[in-house]
């Protein structure tokens, strides 16, 4: 399968290398030398052949693959999954399938805050699971993704659509650090207690929302005292620093990867105005959103 979507009001004819998939019968899965493909399996289970080795994915979990691999269906029993199929280069331009693969890309995406994609180019695995507390958010934003590309509303429709996909993929990518692989966010191999890690995944899936400590307390069974103590000893920060830190994390990704105004942005990331969102982000980066977005975008183009 080619991914990809048209334009059809705003820039006509341009091509967006992304395509959905609901409710995926994954009858075509031949994406060698063509895409990556995330599958969100959300119930049954569906057994895969790739490179004459078999495994089976059970629901809720993701499959992974890049474009060079080969998956075969070889069975499936009440299967319900979501599927995208993407071209890297619809993250970012400079994300070609050659330069992923290259010895120097993690020091280069490290660089520019790309995204690692290792969950799709680690040949141990193709099946990460997917925890209670992601299932109704990723649920969430595959609509969202779907809907973006079927409605093209308006003229960021493409960078709305890849905000929602980069979102899922920092997800996945927390995922992988959550299960003991490298964690390309940093913090992940830092957890060790599990009722901290059940508040960290419930805050990143749950950050636009106004949180107070006694929903991140309840998220991990625990009272506010502990969970705060636990913060402090793992992660060197309040529970409430945190639920700051991550929604600038993913206000930084939107300002480095799509044209979303940063009104936008503001209102995605939990922040209830523009000025509020600046004046943290001033606060914390140390420059403003604005010049944070020139400035990156400035010093990408110049490196590739």
């Amino acid at each position: 399968m080619k991914p990809q979507t048209v334009d059809r009001s705003y820039n006509l004819g341009k091509m967006v290398p992304i395509q959905c998939v609901e409710c995926d019968t994954l009858k075509d899965l031949e994406i060698e030398n063509t895409c990556f493909l995330l599958m969100i399996v959300r119930e049954g289970t569906a057994y895969f052949q790739v490179d004459g080795t078999s495994f089976e994915a059970i629901g809720p979990c993701f499959v992974c693959f890049d474009e060079t691999s080969t998956p075969k269906l070889l069975r499936k029993r009440d299967l319900k999954c979501d599927s995208v199929y993407f071209n890297p280069t619809f993250l970012n331009v400079n994300m070609t399938f050659s330069r992923i693969h290259s010895g120097t890309f993690e020091e280069v995406a490290l660089a520019h805050d790309m995204f690692l994609l290792k969950p799709f180019t680690d040949k141990a695995r193709y099946v990460y699971p997917v925890f209670d507390e992601q299932i109704d958010n990723l649920k969430r934003l595959f609509t969202m993704l779907a809907n973006e590309l079927r409605d093209q509303t308006d003229w960021y429709w493409s960078c709305r659509s890849r905000s929602y996909f980069m979102e899922m993929i920092l997800l996945l990518e927390r995922t992988y650090g959550f299960i003991g692989q490298n964690d390309p966010m940093g913090s992940a191999d830092q957890i060790s207690n599990p009722h901290l890690k059940k508040a960290v995944i419930y805050m990143e899936n749950n950050y636009p929302a106004s949180l107070s400590l006694e929903d991140i307390a309840r998220s991990a069974s625990i009272n506010h005292s502990t969970i705060t103590q636990l913060f402090k000893n793992e992660l060197h920060m309040t529970p409430i620093e945190y639920l700051w830190h991550h929604r600038l994390v993913v206000a930084k990704k939107f300002l480095e990867f799509t044209n979303l105004p940063i009104k936008d942005i503001a209102l995605r990331c939990g922040f209830k105005t523009t000025q509020h969102f600046s004046r943290k982000f001033e606060e914390i980066v140390g420059s403003t959103p604005s010049v944070f977005r020139e400035t990156v975008v400035a010093k990408r183009k110049n490196a590739f």
